[in-house]
């Protein structure tokens, strides 16, 4: 089912899932600082014209199925204190991480202001090159998530099987310390020890 999905940031992050979105035929918004940003306009660059991107205000105000945090984790109290009103009951998925501070997540922001949103942690455990390439010789790597069980978790493993990922749902929102650990584990691995930032994490079992 196609989806209109706002991604806010146009990084790396941001712009890997949108391309893989937007050819997977959703309909895909961009809400940046500034639009006329070299990063954005790559972005427009690699989609054409018919990929929205404005301001954050402006693409929530178009009432996305789904939004996507793809920024800085140091810039989430600010954009979720300014647009809380705009964010609602929907569907947010946090691909933010909170690098240096006491939690990598932003559990008690959302909870502040925007409470009745169906927040899920996702798309943070890996680096972008996994996004764009997720099948190493064939095979397919996991993503781990949490957030909550429903119809908006569907949608969620939806999303993360069209970037080409197995989804491996670790629980409700209380798991996000669990999800978080596997992003410590790749940042261990990839800048702790030097490995390839091509480097992603499969579930195996009888």
């Amino acid at each position: 089912m196609s989806r209109t999905i706002a991604i806010l940031g146009a990084g790396n992050i941001g712009g890997t899932l949108g391309k893989k979105w937007h050819a997977a035929g959703h309909q895909v918004a961009f809400g940046v600082n500034n639009p006329e940003s070299p990063k954005a306009q790559a972005v427009r660059s690699d989609l054409g014209d018919t990929v929205v991107i404005s301001s954050i205000a402006d693409v929530l105000a178009k009432n996305p199925d789904v939004v996507v945090l793809a920024i800085p984790g140091k810039a989430v109290d600010e954009v979720l204190a300014t647009h809380a009103a705009q964010l609602g009951k929907r569907i947010i998925i946090d691909a933010t991480n909170r690098v240096g501070e006491t939690t990598m997540h932003s559990l008690e922001v959302f909870e502040k202001h925007a409470p009745q949103a169906q927040v899920f942690r996702a798309f943070n455990t890996l680096g972008w090159e996994n996004f764009a390439d997720p099948y190493f010789d064939g095979v397919q790597a996991d993503l781990f998530y949490c957030g909550p069980e429903g119809e908006a978790r569907s949608t969620v493993e939806g999303l993360i099987g069209d970037v080409g990922l197995r989804p491996v749902y670790l629980g409700g929102p209380d798991k996000v310390g669990l999800v978080d650990a596997a992003a410590g584990l790749w940042f261990a691995l990839v800048f702790g020890q030097g490995k390839s930032r091509h480097l992603a994490f499969k579930v195996l079992e009888r």
